[in-house]
């Protein structure tokens, strides 16, 4: 079985990548500590023990595009025939079932402590010598745990953007709305310092529904994703520009008539057809390699490309299925 031509990333990509890589090793090391100084603070409080849920959880995308892009770098093989550019799709579905399962139990786990009335008791901790509220440590370390995911997050977004992650994307995107996470539980400890058993509750029930939320709408993306949908923007809802770029300059071509592009994404990277209608039956096969070399010089995410005429056509012309 003959493998897909390999194309390497652009170098300038490729660096752009690594430096995702880099940023994403960086968010682990920084969730894994805001995680440890949440634990330690987090006492009897629903929101900052969902919190910390939330923080663990976090870590999954950023591991995950990890694995994915050291994974995606080797070449087709005899195993993997049609290359590695689906690692980061399936990256990306992995993540979000995670987030979508212990988004419903964290729910639910927090509907039931405000159907009990459960009471969560803040005491107080020694610090330098002092007897101070465990609520004021508690706040502190949710405005701290906020600060490292929405600088990282703002830093990720843009090379998603540039490089067309999605997983990274919405990794990013999630980082940058940590600081409501960490709102919501200073509102929570805040309404238990006022004697509102219930603020903590419903606090930790805002920050459970955000991960449910998160969860399924990633699951969703994921599932379109990979059942090769029309392309689309990282922001999501609007096709992807590339396509249109590509049919535009096909049909610049002075003997297409038409021409029609169907493409998938596979990763980062862009796969599919290219149907093509010649405006008469001269040098067939000459131009339809020119078809299909002018659609990957469109851009740089075009990856494996099948050029075809969009009718019968002499015995000149190669079979409708020539590999890219």
């Amino acid at each position: 079985m003959s493998m897909r031509p390999h194309h390497p990333l652009p170098p300038r990509q490729a660096a752009l990548l690594r430096r995702a890589e880099r940023l994403s090793a960086v968010t682990l090391v920084a969730l894994a500590c805001t995680a440890v100084l949440m634990y330690l603070a987090m006492g009897e409080s629903q929101a900052m023990k969902t919190a910390w849920a939330e923080d663990l959880l976090s870590m999954v995308p950023p591991l995950g595009f990890l694995l994915a892009a050291r994974f995606s770098r080797k070449p087709p093989d005899a195993t993997y025939v049609n290359g590695r550019a689906r690692a980061f799709d399936i990256a990306f579905l992995a993540a979000a079932v995670a987030l979508s399962g212990v988004g419903i139990w964290l729910v639910v786990d927090n509907m039931i402590a405000l159907v009990t009335r459960e009471h969560p008791a803040i005491g107080s901790v020694q610090l330098f010598g002092h007897h101070v509220w465990l609520g004021w440590v508690m706040i502190a370390a949710l405005l701290a745990s906020a600060i490292p995911p929405v600088i990282l997050g703002r830093l990720k977004m843009q090379l998603a953007r540039e490089l067309h992650l999605k997983p990274l994307h919405t990794d990013a995107d999630m980082n940058k709305a940590d600081w409501m996470t960490a709102l919501a539980g200073v509102a929570g400890i805040i309404g238990i310092g006022f004697g509102w058993w219930w603020a903590d509750a419903v606090a930790a029930l805002v920050i459970a529904a955000d991960v449910l939320h998160d969860g399924v709408r990633n699951m969703l993306h994921a599932i379109r994703d990979l059942h090769d949908a029309r392309p689309e923007t990282v922001e999501r809802g609007q096709a992807d520009p590339v396509v249109e770029r590509i049919r535009t300059r096909v049909m610049a071509l002075d003997w297409v008539e038409d021409c029609e592009v169907r493409l998938h994404e596979e990763g980062m990277r862009l796969c599919g057809v290219l149907v093509v209608a010649p405006r008469d039956q001269r040098s067939l096969a000459a131009r339809l390699a020119e078809a299909r070399a002018t659609a990957r010089e469109a851009h740089w995410r075009i990856d494996d490309l099948v050029a075809t005429f969009a009718q019968a056509l002499p015995s000149e012309a190669p079979a409708p299925d020539a590999p890219a």
